[in-house]
């Protein structure tokens, strides 16, 4: 199944930081199972399997197909526990508008056709880590991981060198927004270099 839309998808990353106070209590079961269940590894070296570099790469042609079509290069997916992708968008910029992001679209495809249960052991592989509103949503559909080619800060530094405006709205990194998830990004690379590459030449070709 395919949903079509379009993102900019553009988020610092951070660490989490903890009071004193958190770090000498002990923690209880519950704060525990949120501990890993909010879990980013974007401040650290992310280790990726060869499932995840298969699904990225699938992220990646998403976002070639959009910059062929004249769309900023942004591609993501859905897939189940069984490791099937359930759903994909990619960028279409020039048939909709600003807001329409395709991890927007995922996360509304994913609670009007699985169950909260279903939702939680999905994945959302994409090629840029979620803007706030993209995070949002992905927190709202509880989608259980998100998994990102490039982070925003990276994006960002990116358009600084390619002389592009800066975005209308603050960054806020997406493991501040999304609870109940497993992040990881980003990656390092040849397809990290490519999604750079692609993101060039949309702003300079």
């Amino acid at each position: 199944m395919k949903i079509f839309s379009f993102t900019l998808g553009l988020i610092l990353t951070s660490g989490i930081v903890f009071s004193q106070s958190e770090v000498d209590q002990k923690p209880t079961k519950h704060q525990q199972n949120q501990s890993l269940m909010s879990h980013s590894s974007a401040d650290s070296d992310t280790i990726f399997t060869p499932t995840d570099l298969k699904f990225l790469k699938y992220s990646l042609d998403l976002a070639e197909e959009a910059l062929e079509a004249g769309d900023q290069p942004f591609g993501s997916i859905l897939v189940n526990a069984e490791n099937d992708i359930i759903a994909e968008a990619r960028n279409r910029i020039n048939e909709k508008n600003v807001l329409a992001h395709p991890e927007i679209e995922l996360a509304e495809w994913a609670i009007e056709n699985l169950s909260l249960e279903e939702r939680q052991q999905t994945k959302m592989y994409t090629t840029g880590e979620h803007c706030p509103m993209c995070a949002g949503a992905h927190a709202w559909a509880q989608i259980g991981g998100l998994y990102y080619l490039s982070s925003a800060k990276q994006l960002g530094k990116w358009l600084n060198e390619f002389g592009v405006d800066s975005a209308p709205i603050e960054f806020i990194p997406a493991e501040e927004i999304v609870k109940n998830a497993i992040i990881k990004g980003p990656t390092k690379g040849e397809m990290l270099m490519e999604i750079k590459q692609m993101h060039k030449s949309y702003y300079q070709d």
